[in-house]
């Protein structure tokens, strides 16, 4: 034939190379690019600007006409059944969006031909692609849902989510390679597919703690997909949810990746909470379930910020918000769902009485054990115990105890109660019967001047340390702290719940034996331990040491798994309390010059740095570590404990101390307290400086003092009763309370508290008991109810507190209270 045959181009765009397809070399837009609303990019370099399509400027392709054009991959089963044209918007396409049908796509992959084009652009590139308004032009839209696989990174390894249409944790990349985190600080949420993967950082680190799993995951999800083009300013739970996802969000994200955010952490969500707190606090004429499981997210969030003012009034809108809903009871006697009709869900039922208990720990958090502060009584709440996870998420009703061991509830009929109701219990049960428990713990050390003698078979401490042991002893095998529970748990993103769990006994425990340690705690009311009940002192003495190191060991095995196993808020001030009765038996309570105590002293030096790292560590996350790390670290400066192995104290780690009192010691303080029980008690001088309600009355500028006594003219002299000391109260006939088996060698005890007493070469540590025991402002009363500290002095401030750092969190004692 003589005819001459076409030569094939060889120079045609990379996307119909990449396709196979011939290209008629059209500029700056080939025809099958145009036609297809693809990116045309041209063989060789591709840095021209003129080579990129028109339609990257937005998130879909543009004709000459100004119609949209959108080319799609993968059309949704339905559109593929029915020859419709797909739009390719996921989770759910136009067509099925509009005709309310199920969208499901059954392939989420790109055609081999889309990464092609991705690897020759980055091979001819020879570096990052060109960025359009901040962002990657072939980033992930809402429209496509593809990524390209060189911009595509996980967060963290364990960040894997599953679930219907689950966007898992691709992000959006800058030119350099790091992440574009700027959206977290955003005024408004995100787009629906990074607010679905905030929503999914929240389920994994906050939603199995204590007992904020009100929320029933699959309905929230179905919810959030089904409005997924709608705006949410009106969605104050959504927002708050949003903002506590976003801040372990960058914190996996810095830690992960080991680089610095443009941003604290703390900062990210920050608009977003602010925005659910404005909405809720301006329609509180607005009560409902939902309001109420945001202003309970609220306080949590506030907490970890370091708002306590906000806290501590927000524990208020809860608790009235609760009375108000009526929660506190049973929504029906219907608790199987077994009647037909319109009632409400398993689910929703169960929502109900989780998020009642959830009122029930917040307001014991601020309250404290006094009365005063204490807004719901757990006498009111007469409903039963959560269910576990399992048949909460598959909406399975059943029956379990009440807060009270061994009860259910009382209208339920005899043949429907069941053999083992504890068979439906959940981790979130064991943990509310703990925390009534410690409620009276709490209760029980703030009025030691009515307690019977601690050694005495029926005194209260005696009832109380048996109910701790025997919650402990009796948890189910899937709760106690083991390997193999902790690999479970890892698997369902429960690894904080169960270390939370533990440390909250710990920590209790912790609270209870501080009876034996009044140096440690300035118990007004201590104590005084006759010669014959020696060996009692000293089994409260180990017994606490012993404790506050089983709570270093969870802490280091809860930071190999990652940030959501450290997400309870409750941790800095944990940690701080183990650092500092270790640090306080090691140099006070035991003879440094022994053999047996070197050998204590070097097993637990380890601990203690791994608390102070773990408070570094955890700076990001909350606002409360970073004071605590600071005053930890003092203290180990203070021992002359390295905070790591082969290195001296760094003086430019922490450059000083902010908890030191700069006061002035030649200040004539004209105005003091009064001897013995004061005319008037405060519940400000009755709780530690952590807890919420004192670190709110901080920032109040109002705040006075209501028992102070009148000025003492000059001249005077003060009575000998202001050099107060408690009566010795002592029962050496009655019988006393069982010893434990724990109790350390009497070679380890300093010499004054042994059986014989010898003088003993024992290290001056004046700077670090001063920080225990001593007063600084010389006051020298307490409360009528045990008290940690008084605010007494002329500034308004305790006396551990400089009068330049009123606003900062005092951290110098040890937390009494189950205070985040």
């Amino acid at each position: 034939m003589g005819e001459s045959k076409t030569k094939r181009s060889r120079a045609g765009c990379e996307t119909c190379r990449a396709r196979k397809v011939r290209c008629d070399e059209r500029h700056p837009i080939c025809y099958n690019c145009d036609r297809l609303g693809l990116p045309c990019a041209p063989s060789g370099n591709t840095k021209e600007p003129s080579l990129a399509s028109p339609q990257a400027d937005t998130n879909g392709a543009y004709t000459g006409s100004g119609l949209k054009r959108k080319r799609t991959y993968r059309s949704c089963a339905e559109c593929r059944t029915s020859k419709t044209r797909c739009s390719g918007h996921k989770p759910t396409c136009v067509r099925c969006g509009e005709k309310k049908l199920g969208c499901t796509y059954e392939d989420d992959s790109e055609p081999a031909w889309k990464q092609r084009v991705a690897m020759n652009a980055a091979v001819s590139e020879q570096g990052s692609p060109p960025v359009v308004n901040g962002a990657a032009h072939t980033a992930l839209t809402p429209e496509t849902g593809i990524t390209l696989p060189s911009k595509m990174e996980s967060v963290t390894p364990t960040a894997s989510i599953g679930g219907l249409a689950s966007p898992g944790l691709t992000t959006h990349m800058q030119s350099n390679g790091a992440e574009d985190l700027t959206w977290l600080i955003m005024h408004h949420l995100p787009d629906h597919t990074r607010t679905r993967l905030l929503v999914e950082r929240y389920f994994a680190n906050v939603h199995h703690l204590r007992c904020f799993a009100f929320l029933h995951k699959p309905s929230f999800l179905q919810r959030l997909d089904a409005d997924a083009n709608k705006k949410h300013e009106g969605n104050p739970l959504l927002h708050i949810v949003c903002a506590l996802g976003g801040l372990f969000y960058a914190v996996e994200t810095e830690t992960s990746r080991n680089m610095a955010l443009p941003f604290d952490a703390l900062e990210a969500g920050k608009h977003w909470a602010t925005h659910a707190q404005t909405f809720l606090l301006s329609r509180l004429h607005k009560i409902s379930v939902e309001n109420l499981m945001a202003a309970v997210l609220l306080h949590d969030y506030e907490i970890r910020l370091g708002n306590y003012s906000n806290a501590f009034m927000l524990s208020a809108i809860t608790a009235r918000m609760a009375q108000a809903l009526q929660i506190n009871l049973e929504h029906s006697t219907d608790v199987l769902c077994r009647e037909t009709g319109s009632g409400p869900s398993a689910s929703v039922k169960e929502s109900r009485r989780r998020l009642m208990w959830c009122c029930y720990i917040t307001d014991s958090l601020v309250g404290s054990g006094i009365d005063q502060l204490t807004l719901i009584d757990e006498a009111d709440i007469k409903i039963q115990l959560p269910c576990n996870e399992r048949n909460f998420v598959l909406e399975e009703p059943c029956i379990t105890e009440t807060l009270e061991p061994g009860q259910m509830l009382k209208f339920l009929p005899p043949e429907l109660l069941p053999t083992y109701p504890q068979d439906c219990m959940g981790m979130t049960a064991f943990y509310l019967r703990h925390i009534a428990t410690r409620r009276k713990v709490l209760k029980y050390i703030k009025h030691l001047d009515t307690a019977k003698m601690p050694w005495l078979p029926d005194s209260e401490f005696a009832q109380l340390d048996a109910e701790l042991r025997y919650w402990y002893d009796n948890l189910p095998a899937n709760l106690q702290f083991t390997p193999t529970t902790l690999y479970i748990r890892q698997e369902t993103s429960q690894v904080g719940a169960l270390c939370a769990l533990h440390y909250a006994y710990h920590q209790t425990m912790c609270d209870l034996y501080r009876v034996g340690a009044p140096g440690l705690y300035k118990l007004r009311s201590a104590f005084a331990y006759p010669p014959e009940q020696a060996d009692f002192h000293r089994h409260l003495q180990s017994t606490l040491f012993g404790h506050a190191k089983s709570l270093a060991t969870i802490m280091a095995e809860a930071l190999r798994h990652g940030p959501h196993a450290i997400a309870d808020s409750w941790l800095p001030t944990i940690l701080y309390d183990s650092c500092k009765i270790m640090l306080f038996y090691l140099t006070q309570l035991v003879d440094p010059s022994t053999e047996a105590s070197k050998v204590l002293l070097a097993e637990t030096i380890p601990h203690v740095r791994n608390n102070v790292k773990a408070l570094n560590i955890m700076k990001s996350m909350y606002a409360s570590a970073k004071p605590l790390a600071k005053a930890a670290h003092n203290m180990l400066e203070k021992v002359g404990i390295d905070i790591e192995e082969g290195r001296c104290g760094s003086q430019s780690f922490i450059p000083d101390d902010p908890y030191a009192n700069h006061e002035d010691p030649q200040t004539d303080d004209t105005v003091v307290s009064a001897p013995g029980t004061p005319a008037q008690s405060a519940p400000d001088y009755i709780l530690n400086p952590l807890s919420i309600y004192n670190l709110a009355r901080k920032s109040i500028p109002e705040k006075h003092e209501p028992q102070k006594q009148t000025p003492v003219l000059h001249g005077m002299t003060l009575p000998s009763a202001m050099h107060y000391t408690p009566p010795r109260r002592l029962s050496p006939s009655q019988q006393a309370y069982n010893l434990g088996p724990q109790l350390h060698d009497e070679s380890t005890l300093a010499p004054e508290l042994r059986s014989e007493a010898v003088p003993a070469d024992q290290i001056n540590f004046d700077e670090l008991q001063s920080l225990f025991t001593s007063d600084p402002t010389g006051w020298t009363w307490q409360p009528a109810e045990t008290a940690v500290g008084s605010r007494i002095e002329a500034a308004g401030l305790p006396p551990w507190e400089s009068t330049s750092l009123e606003g900062q969190l005092d951290a110098w004692l040890p937390t009494f209270t189950l205070d985040p």
